[in-house]
């Protein structure tokens, strides 16, 4: 069984005015990362995906849809 998670990284992102550096830089990752991870080419991990709904002031189930 293939598990799909898709994220809503870049809408709640933009919702705040932050800038892919300033997420990036707020969880203490580099742009690259928040790029591929708006772009679904990788997946967060279980850590990076709490950090960064901590920043986007949601739950974790609002930013990341599994399919």
């Amino acid at each position: 069984m293939e598990v799909v998670i898709e994220n809503r990284i870049a809408e709640f992102r933009k919702e705040l005015g932050l800038s892919q550096h300033k997420l990036a830089k707020a969880i203490g990752m580099k742009r690259r990362s928040i790029m591929a991870y708006e772009n679904n080419t990788i997946s967060p991990t279980l850590e990076t995906a709490y950090k960064i709904c901590k920043v986007l002031n949601k739950d974790i189930k609002e930013v990341f849809i599994f399919k």
